[in-house]
């Protein structure tokens, strides 16, 4: 594996190596689900809870937005990662509450189903329905349909890059945004930095081919090939996209890669590749090096958001 002594003296506190299996995603479930419960929403930022049904299947969303703001507001699908395996972690409701603060808009967080006990495309179809129940409720939420971004990191950027792939194929309003944070894109590893990165801090890519084989379980090749964005046909209109990689990752390559195709596909995309970085490493949130970083992302939402439709 390739020296990694150039992390960022400010993540040497987390940079953990994290294994990936069953027995941890049962341990972390429990906990996690306290540790969210227990994480304060900030002062100016509310939350309220809905539950849809999908497929038979409860799918409880949270929506973070301005405290006691009734305009009409940008709407962001924020999909947290996780490895299609674990909820969402304390640092995603953190940020969750930041994007509502600091961009003004309203955050959709869905809690989508989770592995092993749910393979694609369940994750997806929980994803999509938030989307479906964003753009058909969008008057009585006060979010502007013409002003929806879909956001992802990691598992959640895989999510959050299929479905702006789907939007015609779905019948779906054009996305203005995509935002995608160190995403998994491409399900067949076969990049430099895929090789390079078998036992960096929090993710590697041993835990990378675990996941997937976990996740398409019950894919067959005409689904797996949908599932990865990069395998999948890209559509004719791509969103404005921001792109964020992280140094010492192993999906650092994918990220550069798909970068790449979707400009050659005609796309505007913005790529922060991120030096001193692991996979994760924003969770170490406090961090000057995380928030110059968040700081990029909220102005690419702004950006994105304020424009004229």
């Amino acid at each position: 594996m390739k020296d990694i002594r150039g992390i960022d003296p400010q993540l040497k506190g987390i940079a953990k190596k994290i294994p990936y299996n069953r027995f941890m995603i049962l341990v972390a479930k429990p906990y996690q689900t306290l540790a969210l419960k227990c994480t304060k929403i900030p002062d100016g930022v509310a939350c309220r809870r809905v539950l849809l049904t999908e497929n038979g299947r409860k799918l409880p969303i949270d929506i973070y937005e301005p405290a006691a703001v009734t305009d009409v507001l940008p709407c962001l699908l924020m999909i947290h990662g996780g490895a299609f395996s674990y909820k969402a972690s304390v640092y995603h409701k953190k940020l969750a509450c930041l994007y509502a603060a600091e961009v003004r808009c309203r955050v959709v967080f869905p809690d989508y189903h989770l592995l092993p006990k749910y393979p694609y495309p369940a994750a997806y179809e929980d994803c999509l329905a938030a989307l479906r129940w964003i753009v058909e409720n969008a008057e009585s939420l006060r979010i502007d349909q013409t002003r929806i971004g879909i956001a992802g990191d990691s598992a959640g950027g895989t999510l959050a890059a299929t479905l702006c792939n789907q939007m015609t194929a779905e019948a779906l309003p054009f996305p203005c945004a995509q935002m995608l944070v160190y995403p998994a894109v491409d399900a067949t590893m076969s990049t430099q930095s895929m090789a390079q990165y078998s036992d960096t801090p929090l993710w590697n890519s041993r835990n990378n081919q675990k996941m997937w084989k976990l996740y398409l379980k019950k894919a067959d090749s005409v689904l797996i090939r949908k599932a990865s964005p990069m395998q999948k046909d890209l559509p004719d209109m791509i969103p404005q996209t921001y792109i964020e990689t992280a140094e010492y990752d192993c999906l650092h390559d994918e990220g550069v890669l798909y970068a790449e195709r979707l400009r050659e596909a005609g796309a505007n995309v913005d790529l922060n590749e991120t030096k001193g970085t692991f996979h994760g490493y924003d969770s170490a949130i406090q961090t000057q090096i995380a928030r110059t970083q968040i700081a990029k992302r909220i102005t690419f939402l702004k950006k994105c958001f304020s424009c004229e439709k």
